[in-house]
């Protein structure tokens, strides 16, 4: 009866969205028919009746108050450039190097706020930032007030969301309007550093999302290739985690308290069990309402976590666990509360492919019988049929949102699905291991980086196999809805034709083999050590390899080609690894993904420290990569020149740096940073006293010059555009000190150097010259002729083209490494 309850209930909310009814005249219906329900009371066909038509009018009552148009001041009615104060209603979401909020809103301001009128209503808002917890910044719960154009919702705001923002200027009132869940999403992004911290990306964001839910920039190259081999769930919440996380719960509880051991399968038997079942499960409910909260309670969490309730607590009420009533009961509770929610893609994928998994599985597995009989082949068999059936129910809204139809899903999922539950646990482990001995999260990195590599490359081999994926253009909503009606008449004929009574279960039992003579071999305790010992043996050879090649080696400077999708030669950033093990990393580059994924090709990934971090200018190029990079590893020294004027994102790196209680230094001209006992840098620029100039950031940037046995290398940077800079080097610095074998500069589009450059560049006397970026479009890109401005000063090209030293771009070749030793230097193109 609930099921057809909350179907009508759902069929009222579809039908008030097509056909617009008055809330007021649905209302008077409602009353009406509730008066029927009362007169037919004694009359079960006729009450029942009048009780799923009145569940259908209060769906599409509730479904009408919820519109814009029920209110006369709602906010989609406001045009133009307005002030608007709310609360952030929902988790940010990063998109690209963007983060997107949504916001309910209760005032607005078209006069600069001189005077206020009230307005109702959900607004997105589009930020800047690429970190999911922004100190400066809106986060969940945050009261805030944003100025800017408000512009109709695109067709990717979530639905129930009427109006948008781009950019807006934003003013945040007050922080944390409800503190649990403000607290709870600061724990979630907390573990996710945690996990960040142990582990290298992509594994960390790979880790982060299977855990937490949570997309994090260095998951970005990876999501199309889960969503092209069908494996997305990993990295959403889903029902299966929620089960695997109570079977975690469980088995804890019976191994710290032996005597609650027996009692644990009372789950399974649906007896009511003592006050030691009640604790168990208590906490089993407990832990799962908290694992979904830290998931972001989004649709998809919601629901897989209100089910794993119901399985829980349903056995303590000496109920039996019904499927259908709880999906339905989910459904009803969830439309309750926000009606719109029925057309997130997140809760159809959810609730569709949970039907679909509980009612078309057992006909798939027919298909599949006769390889159950073979080592291994229940496993295939089950994830086939399971992998099938979710996305036989969800085809058509992974069409409409996706467009593409994965074939590979089935034995993608069959390669990676054994996996998910290891990684979960070791996650947990990591996690509760950050917070109490952060050697033991490292330890614990060691053992899920070779887990996390093979799930990555499964995955990413699947995903470019020829005919993976089918794209789809169009596919229209009338296909979706006949799809389904088909799909609805087929399992109805099929399901009349059934004559045995015999349920899922025991059929499989029945057909499943009593024994195996190839597991009976060895028995549980010699499989579980000899898949220890493998699992060691690929971490000894993945990690002792790369340990043994850092041990020892020449100097290496590497300048990193770190630049985002849209601008791959956008990026500025280097590293430096030193003869005795020494690392430094020299700025970041614009883009977080870009630079984690840089790092992590080229340190070992057990290694999560750096010996020290240096920001030579403040600009967004520079800095941005950094911002993430001292918030994960361990560094032991932070350096800059420091801010006159600081602006909102360097104001962020110092405070991370606080928190974080890392060592800063801030260096000026004299200072010389030894690293190692091999290298040195010495602080060349700027003077101990800022210049307060227009151009603060390249006036006052560090250049710096590299000393060792075998040659130096000047890092002039950012400092080769500012003629302040330039002058002052001349004029203040001996000759001799400028002197090196290698000279590194920064470009800026086809912007001519200053002329001072060129003196400097004769006092250090380079016979390799480095430029970075040098951004140049490629339809752009002019011959060493031809001059790259009409502006006064020294063209790039006129550079790259002297006879005096070679020249290397790194938009021309790419990240660039350069070794130095007793022999000189050499140049590898990585």
């Amino acid at each position: 009866m609930l099921a057809i309850g909350a179907g009508s209930w759902l069929a009222g909310i579809l039908l008030s969205s097509v056909l617009l009814l008055p809330a007021l005249a649905l209302l008077a219906v409602v009353g009406t028919l509730l008066i029927c329900v009362l007169l037919f009371w004694h009359n079960r066909q006729a009450r029942l009746t009048f009780c799923f038509a009145l569940c259908l009018l209060l769906g599409a009552w509730r479904y009408a108050i919820a519109l814009p148009d029920a209110n006369l001041q709602a906010i989609s009615r406001f045009a133009g450039v307005v002030q608007v104060h709310g609360i952030v209603c929902e988790e940010p979401k990063l998109q690209g190097r963007s983060r997107k909020i949504i916001l309910q809103f209760d005032k607005i301001s078209r006069d600069k706020g001189q005077s206020w009128e009230n307005a109702h209503g959900k607004l997105s808002a589009q930020l800047r930032g690429a970190l999911p917890e922004d100190l400066y910044g809106p986060n969940y719960s945050d009261e805030v007030q944003l100025q800017g154009k408000l512009q109709p919702s695109s067709i990717y705001d979530p639905p129930g969301t009427f109006a948008s923002m781009a950019f807006p200027r934003v003013s945040i009132k007050s922080a944390a309007q409800n503190p649990l869940i403000a607290y709870l999403y600061h724990v979630r992004t907390a573990l996710a550093d945690s996990i960040a911290r142990a582990l290298p990306q992509p594994m960390a964001a790979l880790l982060v999302a299977i855990l937490l839910s949570l997309r994090t920039p260095g998951l970005r190259p990876l999501t199309s290739a889960f969503n092209a081999t069908g494996t997305a769930h990993l990295i959403a919440p889903s029902g299966y985690k929620v089960t695997i996380f109570a079977g975690i719960i469980s088995g804890i509880m019976g191994r710290l308290f032996p005597t609650l051991r027996n009692q644990q399968h009372l789950l399974s038997r649906q007896r009511r069990g003592g006050w030691q079942a009640w604790c168990t499960t208590m906490l089993i409910v407990m832990s799962i309402a908290l694992y979904t909260l830290i998931n972001g309670a989004g649709p998809a969490a919601l629901r897989a976590g209100i089910m794993g309730i119901l399985l829980s607590i349903a056995p303590r009420l000496g109920r039996v666990y019904n499927i259908f009533t709880a999906i339905s009961l989910v459904a009803l509770l969830m439309s309750i509360f926000d009606p719109f929610i029925i057309w997130d893609v997140g809760f159809q994928l959810s609730f569709l492919g949970t039907l679909g998994i509980v009612l078309l599985t057992p006909y798939f597995q027919r298909l599949f019988h006769a390889i159950e009989h073979i080592p291994g082949g229940r496993y295939v068999a089950e994830t086939v049929s399971v992998t099938m059936a979710a996305q036989v129910a969800t085809l058509p809204i992974l069409v409409i949102t996706f467009h593409e139809i994965s074939l590979i899903a089935p034995l993608a999922n069959i390669l990676v699905m054994p996996l998910l539950s290891p990684m979960l646990l070791l996650g947990m482990l990591l996690c509760g291991s950050s917070f109490i001995f952060t050697p033991v999260a490292v330890l614990w990195g060691w053992i899920a980086t070779p887990l996390l590599w093979y799930m990555i490359t499964v995955v990413t081999w699947c995903a470019n196999q020829p005919g993976a994926v089918i794209i789809v253009d169009t596919f229209s909503t009338v296909l979706a809805w006949g799809y389904y009606a088909s799909l609805i008449v087929s399992g109805s004929f099929i399901w009349s034709k059934k004559t045995s009574t015999k349920t899922t279960e025991e059929h499989n039992a029945a057909q499943a083999p009593v024994h195996n003579p190839s597991l009976a071999i060895l028995n549980k305790r010699t499989w579980r050590i000899i898949q220890i010992s493998v699992a060691l043996l690929i971490l000894i050879v993945t990690e002792g390899s790369t340990l043994i090649a850092h041990a020892h080696g020449p100097l290496r400077i590497t300048f990193l080609n770190v630049g985002t999708t849209s601008q791959p030669a956008h990026g500025e950033a280097a590293l430096i690894n030193t003869p005795d093990g020494k690392t430094v990393l020299v700025d970041g580059g614009p883009d977080i993904a870009a630079l984690s994924q840089a790092l992590d090709t080229r340190l070992p990934s057990w290694q999560r420290s750096l010996d020290a971090v240096i920001l030579t200018t403040p600009r967004l190029d520079h800095i941005t990569g950094l911002v993430d990079i001292v918030n994960r590893y361990t560094i032991g020294e932070v350096i800059d020149a420091g801010m006159l004027h600081p602006t909102t994102t360097y104001a962020l790196w110092r405070r991370i740096i606080h928190e974080r209680e890392l060592h800063y230094v801030s260096v000026a001209q004299g200072v010389t940073i030894p690293i190692g006992s091999e290298v040195a840098l010495q602080v060349l620029w700027p003077s101990s006293s800022l210049h307060k100039g227009s151009d603060e950031a390249r006036d006052n940037a560090l250049i710096m010059r590299l000393i060792t046995k075998n040659g130096n290398v000047l890092f002039l940077g950012v400092g080769a555009q500012s003629k302040y800079a330039l002058a002052g080097l001349a004029d203040g610095v001996d000759a001799n000190y400028l002197r090196a074998s290698i000279v590194h500069i920064v470009g800026s589009d086809n912007t001519p150097f200053p002329d001072e450059l060129e003196g400097i560049l004769q006092e250090a006397q380079p016979s390799m010259l480095v430029i970075t970026p040098a951004i140049v479009a490629a339809k752009h890109r002019l011959s060493p002729d031809q001059p790259t401005s009409t502006a006064p000063g020294i063209p790039i090209s006129m550079l790259s083209s002297s006879s005096m030293w070679q020249t290397v771009q790194t938009t021309q070749e790419g990240s660039v490494e350069i070794i130095i030793d007793q022999n000189g230097y050499s140049i590898n193109l990585v």
